[in-house]
C-alpha cells in the first residue's frame, strides 16, 4: 500500500526571560522576553478519509495521527530552502486529487461515497439550524411569556 504524506513543521529552541530595572528604564516593572528558535523537526503525516463537512465537493481528507519524523534541521537552513509561502487558495486540494490520494492510501470507492453522504447530511442539518435561528428569539419570548403567566408556586 502506497502512502502519500503531508508535512508539519515544529520548532525547538530556547526561551530566555529576563527581568530587571535600571535608572534609565521608564517602567521599573517592565520585563523583556526573548525567544530564540534553533532547530525544526519536520513530520510526515499520512492523509486519510476525513470528516470535515466544510468540503464543498468530493471526499474530505484529514491527516492521520501517525507520522514519520525526520531529523532536526537548522531553522535558518530551512527558511533558506523552503520556497515561497502559498496563498490560501493554493492550499485547497481539488476533489479529483483528494480522491486519488485516498485511493492510493487504500480507501475504497464505497467508503468515499458513504463519507460524502454523511457530510451532506451534516451540511443539511447545519443549513436547517441556520434557517431557524431568526425564529429562536420568538420561541424564547413565547417561553418567557408563558413562564411569567404561570409563575412557580401558584
Amino acid at each position: 500500500k502506497k502512502e502519500l504524506k503531508a508535512s508539519e513543521v515544529s520548532t525547538e529552541g530556547e526561551e530566555s526571560f529576563s527581568s530587571g530595572s535600571s535608572d534609565t528604564d521608564e517602567n521599573d516593572d517592565a520585563e523583556s522576553i526573548r525567544v530564540k528558535f534553533q532547530d525544526i523537526k519536520i513530520r510526515n503525516y499520512s492523509m486519510v478519509l476525513g470528516d470535515n463537512p466544510s468540503c464543498t465537493y468530493g471526499p474530505p481528507v484529514s491527516l492521520d495521527w501517525d507520522y514519520d519524523e525526520r531529523s532536526a534541521v537548522c531553522i535558518d537552513e530551512y527558511e533558506e530552502k523552503r520556497g515561497r509561502r502559498r496563498k490560501t487558495y493554493q492550499m485547497q486540494i481539488p476533489a479529483v486529487h483528494r480522491r486519488r490520494i485516498l485511493e492510493q492510501s487504500g480507501h475504497t470507492e464505497d467508503e468515499m461515497k458513504y463519507t460524502e453522504a454523511e457530510m451532506k447530511k451534516i451540511k443539511k442539518g447545519r443549513e436547517r439550524t441556520k434557517m431557524m435561528l431568526p425564529f429562536q428569539k420568538l420561541q424564547e419570548a413565547a417561553e418567557n411569556a408563558k413562564a411569567n403567566k404561570n409563575p412557580r408556586g401558584k
